[in-house]
């Protein structure tokens, strides 16, 4: 069930391929992630099968010829290349995994929650390119674990997708997501607290809600994190366009500009998930609510950029195609309004035996007529199966 990916991540660097990195012969170059990092250099030896497999999965190099570039490039899944085809909602799930163990090894010493972090992010960047909507799409729909972990993942896949489209820095871009990833560590008990409760908040929580960026930037530096870009965006990451932010009442663009697109990435993220006191935001009323609020409290620039990224049907939005039929965005068209559907509840209201594709674009295909609340479909998704991933293919 393979389809056209409309909208294919700028790849600025070629994925290895297995003659770059064979066992017990030196690498021909340096070996780099998605965000420029180098993750091997020139003249080291692979010694093992599970070093060359992360290779194969995360690395880049700016090195091949253009003779070579010509057979890689992007294919409708991402980047093609070396023959690999991950299942990117297998892969959110183990960085999931990843994630809430570095969180648990945060004030452990050794290096430990930075040597987690780091080969997360590798793989966060690899995934954004190797299929964009499959990781928006996961960032709207995946509840597999609790909110302190899949939240943060969620808007730092956001923030990624739309830091490519931005064209800032490699070096930039990482410190959005590593920021992203770890803007909350200063509150880790209390986002578990606030989960389950669905009662105002207490003097002393929102007390600790607004100290939490400098928590977490203390929390960060004293696991060793230097980079001043990362921790500003921390710091910042609730500042507001028009100073009613916390902790230090920043405005305007006395706000690093990774702060603010971390901003409206978290506002959103958290509109469209289910927490214990409300449901979740259909992505239209989201959308909406910020767009209402840009120019005082968001930056109107990043939230234009974020809806010409992610579309007006993002992928993972729920919506009723006007034969009564209802499903999934699987991949935004090349017009916002012409998305890709998987089919799932058909227009007498029965579940289909397995996804039924509806490209919008075409003329004789039905139109997307509104979009749905996340509540409106409330089967299990098999999200790997929407996207045409696995033994669905």
């Amino acid at each position: 069930m393979a389809q056209e990916h409309y909208n294919p991540i700028p790849v600025k660097r070629d994925r290895v391929r297995p003659d770059d990195v064979e066992i017990g012969r030196p690498i021909p170059f340096d070996i780099e992630d998605a965000y420029g990092r180098v993750l091997v250099a020139r003249g080291q030896v692979v010694k093992t099968p599970q070093q060359q497999q992360r290779l194969l999965q995360i690395g880049r190099t700016p090195y091949h010829t253009a003779s070579r570039r010509q057979t890689g490039g992007v294919s409708e899944r991402g980047i093609s290349g070396n023959g690999m085809d991950l299942d990117p909602f297998s892969e959110i799930y183990h960085l999931s995994m990843t994630l809430q163990q570095a969180f648990k090894n945060l004030g452990q010493g050794k290096g430990r929650f930075l040597q987690r972090l780091d080969g997360l992010l590798s793989r966060i960047g690899d995934l954004v390119e190797r299929d964009p909507d499959a990781a928006v799409g996961a960032a709207h729909l995946d509840e597999e674990f609790p909110y302190s972990v899949r939240h943060p993942l969620r808007q730092a896949l956001l923030c990624d997708i739309v830091g490519h489209y931005l064209d800032i820095s490699d070096g930039e871009r990482r410190a959005v997501v590593s920021a992203a990833l770890t803007a909350n560590v200063g509150m880790l008990d209390l986002e578990a607290q606030l989960e389950k409760q669905d009662a105002p908040l207490t003097k002393e929580q929102t007390a600790a809600l607004r100290q939490h960026p400098l928590r977490s930037v203390e929390l960060l530096r004293a696991e060793e994190v230097e980079d001043p870009e990362w921790l500003r965006i921390v710091a910042e990451h609730h500042e507001r366009m028009d100073g009613s932010g916390y902790p230090n009442g920043l405005q305007g663009d006395r706000i690093c500009l990774g702060a603010r697109l971390l901003a409206i990435a978290d506002t959103y993220m958290a509109m469209v998930s289910n927490r214990a006191y409300r449901p979740a935001n259909a992505v239209r009323d989201a959308l909406l609510e910020l767009l209402d609020q840009s120019g005082s409290i968001y930056d109107r620039k990043l939230l234009s950029k974020l809806i010409q990224t992610i579309g007006i049907y993002p992928a993972g939005s729920l919506v009723a195609l006007d034969n009564s039929e209802r499903g999934v965005v699987i991949r935004r068209g090349k017009e916002s309004t012409k998305p890709l559907v998987a089919v799932i509840i058909k227009a007498n209201g029965e579940r289909t035996a397995r996804p039924l594709l509806r490209d919008t674009s075409l003329a004789d295909t039905p139109d997307v007529e509104s979009l749905l609340p996340p509540s409106a479909i409330t089967t299990r998704l098999n999200l790997a199966a929407l996207w045409g991933y696995g033994s669905s293919q």
